[in-house]
Protein backbone atom coordinates (compact mmCIF):
# COMPACT_ATOMS: atom_id res chain seq x y z
CA UNK A 1 0.00 0.00 0.00
CA UNK A 2 1.77 3.10 -0.98
CA UNK A 3 1.36 6.55 1.73
CA UNK A 4 1.33 9.76 1.06
CA UNK A 5 4.94 9.74 1.71
CA UNK A 6 5.45 7.83 -0.92
CA UNK A 7 3.60 9.96 -3.38
CA UNK A 8 6.03 12.61 -2.26
CA UNK A 9 9.34 11.29 -3.94
CA UNK A 10 9.94 10.04 -6.80
CA UNK A 11 9.69 6.58 -7.40
CA UNK A 12 11.01 3.73 -9.70
CA UNK A 13 9.61 2.31 -12.78
CA UNK A 14 9.46 -1.26 -11.22
CA UNK A 15 8.22 0.58 -7.77
CA UNK A 16 5.42 2.19 -9.88
CA UNK A 17 4.28 -0.52 -11.91
CA UNK A 18 3.96 -2.73 -8.80
CA UNK A 19 1.71 -0.14 -7.51
CA UNK A 20 -0.44 -0.17 -10.13
CA UNK A 21 -0.91 -4.01 -10.15
CA UNK A 22 -1.97 -3.79 -6.55
CA UNK A 23 -4.54 -0.94 -7.13
CA UNK A 24 -5.68 -3.18 -10.06
CA UNK A 25 -8.75 -3.54 -8.93
CA UNK A 26 -9.24 0.71 -9.15
CA UNK A 27 -8.46 0.33 -12.58
CA UNK A 28 -11.48 -1.83 -13.18
CA UNK A 29 -13.57 0.43 -11.60
CA UNK A 30 -12.35 3.52 -13.44
CA UNK A 31 -12.94 1.70 -16.76
CA UNK A 32 -16.70 0.50 -15.49
CA UNK A 33 -17.34 4.06 -14.14
CA UNK A 34 -16.36 5.72 -17.06
CA UNK A 35 -17.48 3.78 -19.54
CA UNK A 36 -21.03 3.72 -17.61
CA UNK A 37 -20.55 7.60 -17.21
CA UNK A 38 -20.49 7.81 -20.92
CA UNK A 39 -23.48 6.16 -21.89
CA UNK A 40 -26.05 7.23 -18.69
CA UNK A 41 -29.65 8.43 -19.51
CA UNK A 42 -28.80 6.84 -23.18
CA UNK A 43 -31.30 5.09 -24.59
CA UNK A 44 -29.27 2.90 -27.41
CA UNK A 45 -25.78 2.92 -24.47
CA UNK A 46 -22.60 1.17 -26.12
CA UNK A 47 -24.05 1.35 -29.85
CA UNK A 48 -23.44 4.88 -29.95
CA UNK A 49 -20.21 3.85 -29.68
CA UNK A 50 -20.65 2.52 -33.76
CA UNK A 51 -21.80 5.33 -34.91
CA UNK A 52 -19.02 7.82 -35.44
CA UNK A 53 -16.93 5.29 -37.58
CA UNK A 54 -19.79 3.78 -39.36
CA UNK A 55 -20.61 7.67 -40.53
CA UNK A 56 -16.96 8.46 -41.26
CA UNK A 57 -17.20 5.01 -43.26
CA UNK A 58 -19.89 6.42 -45.47
CA UNK A 59 -18.96 9.81 -46.06
CA UNK A 60 -15.71 8.58 -46.76
CA UNK A 61 -16.35 5.60 -48.64
CA UNK A 62 -18.62 7.88 -50.64
CA UNK A 63 -15.88 10.69 -51.15
CA UNK A 64 -12.68 8.46 -51.87
CA UNK A 65 -14.65 5.48 -53.28
CA UNK A 66 -17.37 7.41 -55.59
CA UNK A 67 -16.14 11.17 -56.13
CA UNK A 68 -12.12 10.83 -55.74
CA UNK A 69 -12.32 7.41 -57.31
CA UNK A 70 -9.40 6.08 -55.06
CA UNK A 71 -8.22 2.60 -56.78
CA UNK A 72 -8.29 0.36 -53.87
CA UNK A 73 -10.21 -2.99 -53.42
CA UNK A 74 -12.62 -3.62 -50.58
CA UNK A 75 -12.79 0.17 -49.71
CA UNK A 76 -15.27 -0.01 -46.78
CA UNK A 77 -13.45 -3.20 -45.33
CA UNK A 78 -9.63 -1.44 -45.94
CA UNK A 79 -11.18 2.06 -44.21
CA UNK A 80 -12.66 0.58 -41.46
CA UNK A 81 -9.89 -1.93 -40.75
CA UNK A 82 -7.52 1.02 -40.51
CA UNK A 83 -9.82 3.69 -38.86
CA UNK A 84 -10.82 1.85 -36.09
CA UNK A 85 -7.66 1.57 -34.75
CA UNK A 86 -7.28 5.04 -35.16
CA UNK A 87 -9.91 6.56 -33.36
CA UNK A 88 -8.97 4.24 -30.27
CA UNK A 89 -5.58 5.74 -31.07
CA UNK A 90 -6.62 9.40 -30.92
CA UNK A 91 -9.23 8.59 -28.19
CA UNK A 92 -6.73 6.88 -26.20
CA UNK A 93 -4.44 9.76 -25.97
CA UNK A 94 -6.79 12.15 -25.50
CA UNK A 95 -7.90 10.36 -22.23
CA UNK A 96 -4.96 9.69 -20.95
CA UNK A 97 -3.63 13.35 -21.59
CA UNK A 98 -6.49 14.82 -19.16
CA UNK A 99 -6.32 11.81 -17.18
CA UNK A 100 -4.64 13.96 -14.23
CA UNK A 101 -5.53 16.79 -14.62
CA UNK A 102 -9.36 16.36 -14.76
CA UNK A 103 -9.12 13.75 -11.74
CA UNK A 104 -7.53 17.15 -10.08
CA UNK A 105 -9.53 16.70 -7.01
CA UNK A 106 -8.71 13.09 -6.25
CA UNK A 107 -4.64 13.52 -7.13
CA UNK A 108 -4.66 16.18 -4.23
CA UNK A 109 -6.31 14.14 -1.74
CA UNK A 110 -6.01 10.47 -1.82
CA UNK A 111 -2.55 8.37 -2.56
CA UNK A 112 -2.56 6.09 -4.77
CA UNK A 113 -0.61 5.07 -7.79
CA UNK A 114 -0.98 8.20 -10.64
CA UNK A 115 -0.35 5.59 -12.98
CA UNK A 116 -3.89 4.20 -12.57
CA UNK A 117 -5.06 7.19 -14.11
CA UNK A 118 -3.50 7.63 -17.37
CA UNK A 119 -4.05 3.63 -17.85
CA UNK A 120 -7.45 3.27 -16.75
CA UNK A 121 -8.60 6.03 -19.77
CA UNK A 122 -6.65 4.21 -22.07
CA UNK A 123 -7.74 0.70 -21.23
CA UNK A 124 -11.10 2.46 -20.99
CA UNK A 125 -10.68 3.10 -25.01
CA UNK A 126 -9.42 -0.05 -25.67
CA UNK A 127 -12.06 -2.09 -24.78
CA UNK A 128 -14.91 -0.05 -26.68
CA UNK A 129 -12.44 -0.66 -29.90
CA UNK A 130 -12.42 -4.31 -29.47
CA UNK A 131 -15.74 -4.34 -29.30
CA UNK A 132 -16.30 -2.33 -32.38
CA UNK A 133 -13.80 -4.27 -33.90
CA UNK A 134 -14.59 -7.76 -33.14
CA UNK A 135 -18.18 -6.99 -34.60
CA UNK A 136 -17.48 -4.90 -37.39
CA UNK A 137 -14.49 -6.15 -38.67
CA UNK A 138 -14.88 -9.92 -38.89
CA UNK A 139 -18.58 -9.36 -40.40
CA UNK A 140 -16.94 -6.69 -42.96
CA UNK A 141 -14.49 -9.56 -44.04
CA UNK A 142 -16.95 -12.73 -44.28
CA UNK A 143 -18.90 -10.62 -46.67
CA UNK A 144 -16.02 -9.39 -48.95
CA UNK A 145 -14.84 -13.01 -48.82
CA UNK A 146 -11.70 -12.84 -47.33
CA UNK A 147 -11.96 -14.06 -43.51
CA UNK A 148 -9.15 -16.51 -42.42
CA UNK A 149 -6.80 -17.44 -40.10
CA UNK A 150 -5.18 -14.21 -40.92
CA UNK A 151 -7.75 -12.41 -38.74
CA UNK A 152 -5.90 -14.65 -36.01
CA UNK A 153 -2.61 -12.03 -36.00
CA UNK A 154 -4.91 -8.62 -34.78
CA UNK A 155 -4.96 -9.36 -31.16
CA UNK A 156 -1.16 -9.23 -31.00
CA UNK A 157 -1.31 -6.06 -33.07
CA UNK A 158 -3.86 -4.92 -31.03
CA UNK A 159 -1.70 -5.62 -27.87
CA UNK A 160 1.01 -3.99 -29.17
CA UNK A 161 -0.47 -1.16 -30.18
CA UNK A 162 -2.23 -1.21 -26.48
CA UNK A 163 1.35 -0.46 -25.30
CA UNK A 164 2.68 2.07 -27.39
CA UNK A 165 -0.67 4.29 -27.32
CA UNK A 166 -0.08 3.60 -23.42
CA UNK A 167 3.05 4.87 -23.88
CA UNK A 168 2.34 8.29 -25.77
CA UNK A 169 -0.39 8.52 -23.15
CA UNK A 170 1.98 8.59 -20.34
CA UNK A 171 4.52 11.32 -21.76
CA UNK A 172 1.40 13.31 -22.74
CA UNK A 173 -0.35 13.32 -19.46
CA UNK A 174 3.16 14.14 -17.42
CA UNK A 175 3.45 17.11 -20.20
CA UNK A 176 0.20 18.52 -19.68
CA UNK A 177 0.46 18.95 -16.15
CA UNK A 178 3.10 21.19 -16.35
CA UNK A 179 1.71 22.97 -19.55
CA UNK A 180 -1.82 23.28 -20.79
CA UNK A 181 -1.41 23.92 -24.02
CA UNK A 182 -0.41 20.36 -24.54
CA UNK A 183 -4.01 19.18 -25.15
CA UNK A 184 -4.57 21.92 -27.64
CA UNK A 185 -1.58 20.93 -29.36
CA UNK A 186 -2.19 17.39 -29.45
CA UNK A 187 -5.38 17.91 -31.38
CA UNK A 188 -3.68 19.59 -34.14
CA UNK A 189 -0.61 17.39 -34.32
CA UNK A 190 -3.21 14.61 -34.47
CA UNK A 191 -5.54 16.12 -37.60
CA UNK A 192 -1.65 15.92 -39.42
CA UNK A 193 -0.83 12.83 -38.50
CA UNK A 194 -4.31 11.02 -39.16
CA UNK A 195 -3.75 12.61 -43.21
CA UNK A 196 -0.28 11.21 -43.26
CA UNK A 197 -0.89 7.59 -42.24
CA UNK A 198 -2.69 5.19 -44.72
CA UNK A 199 -6.45 5.32 -43.54
CA UNK A 200 -8.36 6.59 -46.37
CA UNK A 201 -5.62 5.86 -49.40
CA UNK A 202 -3.15 2.74 -49.67
CA UNK A 203 1.11 2.50 -49.27
CA UNK A 204 0.92 2.29 -52.78
CA UNK A 205 -0.40 5.64 -53.59
CA UNK A 206 2.54 7.27 -51.82
CA UNK A 207 5.18 9.12 -54.21
CA UNK A 208 8.51 7.12 -53.53
CA UNK A 209 9.73 10.70 -52.65
CA UNK A 210 7.48 10.83 -49.37
CA UNK A 211 8.20 6.92 -48.66
CA UNK A 212 10.01 8.09 -45.68
CA UNK A 213 7.47 9.89 -44.20
CA UNK A 214 6.00 5.85 -43.50
CA UNK A 215 8.75 4.72 -42.74
CA UNK A 216 9.33 6.64 -39.24
CA UNK A 217 5.13 7.24 -38.88
CA UNK A 218 4.77 4.03 -36.31
CA UNK A 219 0.92 4.49 -37.04
CA UNK A 220 1.20 4.21 -40.41
CA UNK A 221 3.37 0.18 -39.11
CA UNK A 222 0.31 -0.46 -37.33
CA UNK A 223 -2.45 0.75 -39.55
CA UNK A 224 -0.39 -1.19 -42.67
CA UNK A 225 -0.94 -4.51 -40.28
CA UNK A 226 -4.09 -4.27 -39.35
CA UNK A 227 -4.85 -4.02 -43.76
CA UNK A 228 -2.39 -6.97 -44.45
CA UNK A 229 -4.54 -9.08 -41.75
CA UNK A 230 -7.92 -8.03 -42.56
CA UNK A 231 -7.96 -7.01 -46.12
CA UNK A 232 -4.99 -8.84 -47.99
CA UNK A 233 -5.58 -12.09 -45.66
CA UNK A 234 -2.21 -12.57 -44.70
CA UNK A 235 -0.05 -12.95 -41.82
CA UNK A 236 1.76 -9.55 -41.18
CA UNK A 237 5.40 -10.56 -42.21
CA UNK A 238 8.38 -11.00 -38.69
CA UNK A 239 9.77 -7.41 -39.62
CA UNK A 240 6.52 -5.78 -39.33
CA UNK A 241 5.80 -7.58 -35.78
CA UNK A 242 9.47 -6.62 -34.88
CA UNK A 243 8.80 -2.77 -35.73
CA UNK A 244 5.61 -2.53 -33.59
CA UNK A 245 7.19 -4.47 -30.85
CA UNK A 246 9.77 -1.78 -31.00
CA UNK A 247 7.71 1.12 -31.19
CA UNK A 248 5.47 0.02 -28.41
CA UNK A 249 8.61 -0.83 -26.53
CA UNK A 250 10.41 2.08 -26.88
CA UNK A 251 7.24 4.81 -26.38
CA UNK A 252 6.04 2.33 -23.13
CA UNK A 253 9.51 2.90 -21.47
CA UNK A 254 9.76 6.51 -22.54
CA UNK A 255 6.33 7.21 -21.14
CA UNK A 256 7.04 5.13 -17.74
CA UNK A 257 10.46 7.03 -17.28
CA UNK A 258 9.24 10.89 -17.58
CA UNK A 259 5.73 9.47 -15.89
CA UNK A 260 7.66 8.32 -12.79
CA UNK A 261 10.20 10.94 -12.47
CA UNK A 262 6.89 13.67 -12.53
CA UNK A 263 4.57 11.71 -10.68
CA UNK A 264 5.31 12.96 -7.12
CA UNK A 265 4.54 16.74 -8.01
CA UNK A 266 1.42 15.97 -9.74
CA UNK A 267 -0.65 16.93 -6.41
CA UNK A 268 0.97 20.65 -6.39
CA UNK A 269 0.63 21.52 -10.08
CA UNK A 270 -2.71 20.15 -10.54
Amino acid sequence: MLDSRAMGRTVGIREMLAGAWAYRDLVRHLVVRDLRLKYKGSTLGFAWSFANPVLMAVVYTIAFKYIVRVPIDRFTLFLLSGLLPWTFFASGLAAATASIVDNSSLVRKVAFPRLVLPLAAVIGQFVQFVAMYLLIVPALAAFEGVAGPALLAIPAIAVLQLCFTSGLGLLLAAAYVHARDVRHLLDVALHVWFWVTPIVYSLALVPVALGWLMTWNPMAWFISAYHVAVVHGRWPAASTFGVLALCAGAAALLGLVVFARRAHRFAELV
